[in-house]
C-alpha cells in the first residue's frame, strides 16, 4: 500500500513536471524569424555606426544595447529588452545618423515588435 501510493505521487509529480515544461521548451526557443530580425537590426546598427557622428562613449553604450537586445530577446525578457529598444531609440533620435540608417533601424525594430506581437507576448 505504502509502495502503491509512492508510485502514484511519483507518477503525479512526473505529469506535472511534463505538462509545465512543455510550454517553457517551446518558449525557449527564439523562432527563425524573429532571430533573424535581430541579426538583421545587429547589422544595420553596425553599419549605421559606422557612418555616424556618435562619440566613442556613445558607440560603446549602442554596442551593449544590442547585446541586451539579443539576450533579453533570446531569453523572453520583454522588460529588458524595451529598456534595450527605448536606448537605441534615443540614439537614433539623436541626429547622429545618417537619415537612411536611421530608417532602417527603425524598421529592423518595427519588424522585431512586429514578430513578438505576432507570438501573443506583447510589443516593445
Amino acid at each position: 500500500m505504502k509502495i502503491q501510493l509512492s508510485v502514484i505521487a511519483a507518477a503525479a509529480a512526473l505529469f506535472i513536471a511534463a505538462t509545465l515544461a512543455r510550454p517553457l521548451a517551446i518558449h525557449a526557443q527564439m523562432s527563425p524569424q524573429m532571430k533573424d530580425d535581430v541579426e538583421q537590426l545587429a547589422m544595420d546598427i553596425h553599419v549605421g555606426v559606422d557612418r555616424s557622428t556618435l562619440t566613442p562613449q556613445q558607440k560603446a553604450q549602442l554596442k551593449d544595447d544590442v547585446r541586451e537586445l539579443r539576450d533579453a530577446h533570446k531569453n523572453h525578457r520583454m522588460f529588458a529588452e524595451l529598456r534595450a529598444a527605448r536606448s537605441i531609440r534615443v540614439a537614433l533620435d539623436s541626429g547622429a545618423f545618417k537619415p537612411e540608417d536611421e530608417q532602417r533601424i527603425k524598421q529592423d525594430l518595427q519588424a522585431i515588435k512586429g514578430a513578438r506581437e505576432d507570438r501573443g507576448t506583447g510589443g516593445m
